[in-house]
């Protein structure tokens, strides 16, 4: 079903309850000129004309290109992709892809959003398993696909990521969080519709939304890169614009700023913000930090015994094994001392099904390609570059800072409980065992980590 048949209603019914009163203003044709409705004014009779939030709606219902019903992925748990353009390049664009329990196809009961801001390179298949999980837990969970998920392998030409800088992630995440909110809106009100008005004539093309759905609040759990976007987004202006809120914030994984402490950690980073610099101010604009890695795995995965072409003295598994355990070695300048994805030897991993992590990352769950400008950021912050700091003060919301053991760990939760801590009382953090950057997705028991996050979802 095509969202542009469906999402007018719902968003006026969703956004007119808390629109602001005034004059009503003469009929005609709907416009919007400097936030009011000229011309044809749909809420005659209800006192109402001048409607901001309307008209910001309106916005973005024509930025939404699709909205498609998947399917059931899990008992009661339905699959719905929602693609948004956020500008007018061909891989502009984002995708929300939405996993929810449903009373009937396009009905949902859930009033609460929760986010999940992807890793580096990273995209929704990596991240099911842990948005099912929080779909049973009554949430509407919403994975963000950001722009570089769309490019291809074959890509050769990468100047348009020149363009693609850290605010125009900050704005396709405000896009993300409020599409979110109006298709919640929209399952919710068709849900509560035909349980009110005892009307289901399977054509999701008609609603009579006459019980408006309750205010939904959106919680975003960021990972690594995710993480990043998440902290300077919380931070910045987006945060307080209409449908753009987040009302809890979980970073897990990531370094803003490193304890004064670790001098050594800090100027490697600043090292990596001038090689980076000079990549960009060479016209290389993306990273292939995962197309490397993802050559590894598809030597492992297909070849398995056979010698490695990166390291001969090994075999292309041994290799992979390494790379995911021992990542500290692959990298010039290492975010901790012992930093890797997931623990192991040259025997096998540890914590995860290491045939689990090829199939994902070899069917979908990783993109070869990333913008430079992430990490060039990435790398300002943590080096303590002039000109690149996140307002603490700006980071509001209750928050939960996650490290894993054998990632981030207390490197990340510095920041958080010291800077942001100052002004935000609701800053708590969890440092989760010694298994690995990438543990938050796959392990055998990332859902426990899962369930204490959710215990501190449901305290705060």
């Amino acid at each position: 079903m095509k969202i542009r048949t469906v999402f007018t209603v719902a968003f006026l019914v969703m956004l007119v309850v808390s629109a602001p009163v005034s004059a009503v203003k003469s009929e005609g044709r709907i416009d919007c000129i400097n936030n009011q409705f000229v011309g044809f004014n749909p809420f005659i009779g209800l006192g109402i004309s001048y409607i901001p939030s309307v008209c910001s709606a309106l916005e973005f219902y024509q930025t939404v290109t699709e909205d498609n019903r998947i399917g059931i992925v899990c008992d009661d748990v339905a699959k719905y992709r929602v693609k948004i353009n956020v500008g007018p390049g061909e891989y502009d664009r984002i995708i929300l892809t939405n996993f929810v329990r449903e009373t009937d196809p396009w009905q949902s009961r859930a009033n609460q959003n929760l986010i999940i801001l992807p890793g580096q390179s990273l995209t929704e298949s990596f991240y099911s398993d842990m948005a099912i999980y929080y779909a049973r837990e009554g949430y509407s969970v919403y994975i963000l696909d950001r722009r570089e998920t769309n490019v291809p392998v074959t890509e050769t030409d990468f100047s348009y990521m020149a363009n693609w800088t850290v605010d125009e992630y900050l704005k396709d995440t405000y896009y993300g969080v409020a599409v979110s909110r109006i298709h919640t809106t929209l399952l919710n009100n068709n849900y509560n519709n035909n349980k009110n008005n005892n009307i289901n004539n399977g054509n999701n093309n008609h609603f009579n939304c006459k019980a408006p759905a309750k205010k939904v609040e959106v919680t975003a759990i960021g990972h690594s890169h995710g993480a990043l976007i998440l902290t300077a987004y919380e931070a910045s202006e987006y945060d307080d614009l209409f449908l753009g809120g987040v009302d809890k914030v979980v970073p897990v994984e990531i370094i803003i700023k490193y304890d004064p402490a670790c001098p050594e950690l800090i100027q490697a980073q600043a090292l990596q913000f001038e090689d980076i610099s000079e990549k960009m101010e060479n016209g290389t604009y993306n990273s292939d930090n995962m197309g490397g890695m993802m050559q590894l795995a598809y030597l492992a995965s297909l070849y398995p015994e056979a010698e490695s072409p990166v390291q001969p003295e090994f075999t292309n598994r041994q290799v992979f094994r390494l790379m995911a355990s021992q990542t500290y070695v692959f990298s010039t300048y290492p975010y901790t001392p012992d930093y890797h994805y997931w623990s192991g030897d040259l025997d096998g991993l540890y914590y995860v099904d290491e045939n689990r992590v090829l199939s994902v990352a070899l069917t979908g769950g990783a993109v070869p390609y990333a913008p430079q400008n992430l990490d060039l950021y990435m790398a300002g912050l943590m080096g303590n570059v002039d000109g690149y700091e996140i307002d603490s003060s700006g980071v509001d919301s209750p928050l939960l800072y996650v490290g894993l053991g054998g990632g981030f760990g207390n490197y990340g939760s510095w920041w958080y409980e010291n800077e942001v801590g100052k002004t935000n009382k609701k800053v708590s953090s969890i440092i989760w065992n010694d298994q690995g950057h990438g543990s938050i997705a796959l392990d055998y028991n990332s859902p426990d980590l899962w369930s204490e996050i959710n215990c501190w979802l449901e305290n705060n």
